[in-house]
């Protein structure tokens, strides 16, 4: 590659051109970014120094295969989280395709190294440190954090990998996300939690939809598929109102069943319109009415359910 301007122009044709031979020939000619591992030192460098949107989606889209496809060293696997930590941190306002593909490459690189390093355990930390920060797009970065590290954790996307390097697929996912579920998700959900009644006032925001999405990740991960002893008495399958049932760490019934939380998401189908209104409502149908045979808790559901509902009948007769 002569330079990076040839290397902008060539990411151009890549990710716009209509015609397919151009577009195949700037395929081949930038593959050696995501196959050749000599080559992540120039992503980094294409990260710090190139100027179009495409160039950066190159960049970390390459990073993305090499960290999936490559058995790469502990040392720079760290140095690539802690390189992407900061470069969302620092870099400013990036297109949305780019930052989603950056928060991806982090999540990869997160799962793939939970149990060779604590340090990569820290991200659910550091992702509530971009929470505190004043400006709405470091809020806005951290929940889109912590919405794909969830996703990443609840789903089998390296079972190649495994397959691959130590010839136990299952095994090793089913691990990583038992021990992601114990030790981070339940913080998650309250961080959503924290973050609804933080944006409450904010109306129409993005913020509010990444934080009811965040809360439904939290609550449809798969946490029998994710147990290493499914017979565990630590998970209780909890009946649920309309037509199914989910099952969930004992521990997270305090909260589920807590008024206050589920006073959250009336407030919420109260205040928003479609589709984030049916977020809230699919949380209320789905898992706000936890049937608690041991106690009053579906009594206290449908209490708050039903002083709700004349409380939302009197409005509209009103009008």
């Amino acid at each position: 590659m002569e330079s990076l301007a040839q290397l902008e122009a060539l990411c151009e044709r890549l990710y716009n051109s209509q015609d397919s031979a151009e577009r195949a020939h700037a395929e081949n000619a930038l593959k050696c970014f995501s196959v050749n591992t000599d080559y992540i030192s120039q992503c980094q460098y294409i990260l710090d120094n190139a100027s179009t949107p495409y160039s950066l989606m190159l960049a970390s889209s390459s990073l993305l295969k090499q960290v999936t496809d490559h058995s790469l060293s502990l040392q720079l696997r760290l140095d690539i989280r802690n390189y992407l930590i900061n470069y969302l941190a620092t870099r400013g306002p990036l297109p949305q395709f780019v930052n989603a593909s950056l928060i991806q490459l982090l999540c990869r690189v997160t799962k793939f190294g939970w149990f060779d390093d604590d340090r990569f355990r820290e991200v659910v930390k550091e992702a509530t440190d971009f929470l505190s920060q004043a400006s709405k797009e470091h809020y806005e970065i951290g929940l889109k954090i912590l919405n794909q590290l969830v996703s990443e954790m609840n789903q089998a996307s390296f079972l190649h990998f495994f397959k691959s390097n130590s010839g136990l697929p299952s095994t090793n996912h089913r691990r990583v996300a038992c021990s992601f579920r114990d030790q981070s998700l339940f913080q998650i959900f309250q961080i959503s939690l924290t973050s609804l009644s933080q944006l409450k006032n904010d109306v129409m925001s993005r913020l509010q939809e990444l934080a009811l999405s965040l809360s439904l990740k939290c609550l449809s991960f798969d946490f029998v598929g994710t147990s290493i002893d499914e017979s565990s008495e630590e998970f209780g399958t909890i009946q649920v109102l309309i037509t199914y049932s989910i099952t969930i760490p004992s521990s997270w019934r305090p909260v589920l069943e807590d008024p206050s939380t589920l006073q959250i998401f009336f407030d919420y189908y109260a205040i928003t319109t479609s589709p984030r209104s049916k977020e809230s409502y699919g949380f209320l149908v789905g898992h706000g009415g936890v049937k608690c045979m041991e106690d009053g808790g579906f009594v206290d559901f449908l209490c708050v359910l039903e002083e709700d509902f004349m409380v939302r009948l009197h409005l509209l007769l009103e009008c």
